[in-house]
Parts: C-alpha cells; sequence; structure tokens
C-alpha cells in the first residue's frame, strides 16, 4: 500500500485485518497455572484497555482461548459480523495494534468465513457478546511464515484481550426500486452472499457529476455526511476494470465516508439496508489520484448500518 491514498485506503478495506483469533478447547485457570508461559496474565478493567503481561518461555504450540468474563448476549455465530474492541502484541509484549489507541474505535468483521484470521475465526465463533477474551495464537493461525511486516514478524506467535461487543447485519433488506437512473450502470436489486454484477455498456459514458441513485431502499438510519456506515462495496472503472470487492476480500467493513471520494454527497439521504450506486469522476478525486481514476469509478454500496 505505497500508492495513492485513496488506494491504500481501499486496500486497508480489503485486507484481512490484523485482528481476531479462533476456538480450541478453553483451558482452565488451574491449567494456565500449571503451565507457565502458556497465557501471559491479564490485568484490567471492565470495558478499559487490558494489561497484558510479556509471554514467558516459549509459546504455547496451539491455540488457547480463555474466557477472562464470560457475557449475558447471544453467542456469535458464523457468518455475524461482530463488533468488537481488541488489543494485539507480539509474544515478546510488543504492542501491534489495538482500538484502544487514540481516535480508535471497535471495528467490525465478519466471522467464521475466513475474512480473518483462522485463530480469530475458531475462538470466537460461539463465544457469548459481552465476554472479554483472551487468544494465544500460534502463528499457523495467524500470519504464518511470511508474517504481517513491519509490525508481524514471521512465525509470530500473537497475543490478543478481545470484548465482544454486538453483531451487525451481514445483508441489507431493503426492497428493489422500480426504475433505475438510467445514466448510472445496472446492478442487480438481487440481494445474496455475493456482490452483485456493475453493467457497464460498451462506450457508455461516464456522467460528468456525481451522481448516485438507490436500486434497493431500505428504511434504516440515515446517512449524513458525518457518518460512518459498515458496508460491502464493489467498485469498477468506467472503463470497465474491476478493482475493489470487500465480498471477496474481507467481507464488510466500517468507512467513514468523508474518506472515501464520492461517498459523502453520494450516500447521505441513504438509509441503512439500501444498494447505492455511485458514480465519481476524475475531478472528484484528489489531483494527485486522478490519472489512476481517469475514466472515472463506478461503486455499489450495501449499507448495512449507520453511526
Amino acid at each position: 500500500m505505497t500508492v495513492s491514498t485513496t488506494t491504500r485506503r481501499f486496500a486497508a478495506a480489503l485486507t484481512v485485518p490484523l485482528l481476531i483469533a479462533s476456538a480450541a478447547a478453553c483451558g482452565s485457570d488451574d491449567e494456565d497455572k500449571a503451565k507457565p508461559g502458556t497465557v501471559p496474565a491479564v490485568s484490567s478493567e471492565d470495558g478499559k484497555k487490558p494489561k497484558i503481561e510479556k509471554g514467558e518461555g516459549d509459546p504455547p504450540k496451539g491455540l488457547k482461548v480463555k474466557v477472562l468474563k464470560e457475557g449475558k448476549g447471544e453467542k456469535v455465530a458464523k457468518g455475524d459480523v461482530l463488533n468488537a474492541s481488541y488489543h494485539g502484541q507480539l509474544w515478546n509484549g510488543k504492542v501491534f495494534d489495538s482500538t484502544w489507541q487514540k481516535g480508535r474505535t471497535p471495528a467490525s468483521f465478519q466471522i467464521g468465513t475466513g475474512n480473518v484470521i483462522k485463530g480469530w475465526d475458531e475462538a470466537l465463533v460461539g463465544k457469548k457478546l459481552g465476554s472479554r477474551v483472551q487468544l494465544v495464537i500460534p502463528p499457523e493461525k495467524g500470519y504464518g511464515a511470511q508474517g504481517q511486516p513491519p509490525q508481524i514478524p514471521k512465525n509470530s506467535t500473537l497475543v490478543f484481550v478481545v470484548d465482544l461487543k454486538k453483531t451487525m447485519p451481514s445483508k441489507i433488506d431493503g426492497k428493489a426500486v422500480d426504475t433505475q437512473n438510467p445514466d448510472l450502470p445496472k446492478v442487480s436489486s438481487k440481494i445474496s452472499d455475493k456482490a452483485p454484477e456493475i453493467d457497464i455498456e460498451k462506450g457508455a459514458k461516464a456522467p460528468d457529476k456525481l451522481t448516485s441513485a438507490s436500486v434497493v431502499e431500505g428504511d434504516g438510519k440515515e446517512v449524513t455526511d458525518k457518518s460512518t456506515v459498515l458496508a460491502n462495496f464493489s467498485a469498477k472503472l468506467w472503463s470497465g476494470k474491476p478493482f475493489a470487492n470487500t465480498w471477496e476480500q474481507g467481507g464488510p467493513q466500517e468507512f467513514p465516508v468523508q474518506q472515501i471520494p464520492g461517498w459523502k454527497d453520494g450516500l447521505k439521504g441513504k438509509k441503512a439496508g439500501s444498494r447505492v450506486v455511485i458514480s465519481v469522476p476524475e475531478k472528484d478525486f484528489p489531483k494527485e489520484q486522478r490519472a489512476q481514476f481517469k475514466s472515472g469509478v463506478v461503486f455499489s454500496v450495501d449499507v448495512l448500518d449507520v453511526k
């Protein structure tokens, strides 16, 4: 991610996040004490940033999962979009990511479907909302021999504390509109587990100004120009070349609408549960990015939630 700012934002949204872990058998406190170094000690107050001690000795070979506090909510199910706070560090104690950092908020990820590291998928499915869970993830269930440079070296054991806050919708639930805007490519209103096709006719000319329209209309919370949306999206250049698809590369993610060109105005007034087609002309991108998006871009955005 060393090209443009916009491309980095897209790539960040499409990359498997540096977060979550898997569910093997949970060891009891007695088992953990009997095996020093298996699970680093955690000290924290409920809901506040945890402090995880540095791992001692050799890290465990397998996945370790410990429920530090069991919640009273529903169990997380495979395919849920989980909203969670997390703090992650290496076995040696070096922190590589944390939603408790200044300016950060809880993050959302689709769980149990291969969109995050195996450790998170295996560990968090079946846990109750409201729980605080500690994970010790061996390399093969994390980032393996390749690591995730520069934060995570190769063959790293990862240690997380995760607060399971809530689950969020993974599909829109609005109703198809009767007619689509003729200035925009046709996009299917069918709701499924795959991205709808953006059908750009050969030789079609992009609108010279920002244009957006709903092909599915929801009735949830309305998007403002300061909103953050939980969304799945796909995107194509008007030349027909696809370049982004969250359905295939990470699942739904949260995006401040101000961070992606065209979204602030294109989604304003639309409601959660909607599918919105947005055509963003070249001139709406920052100058240093216009050559990359010379033909303009078409987004198909499924707005799952708004905050």
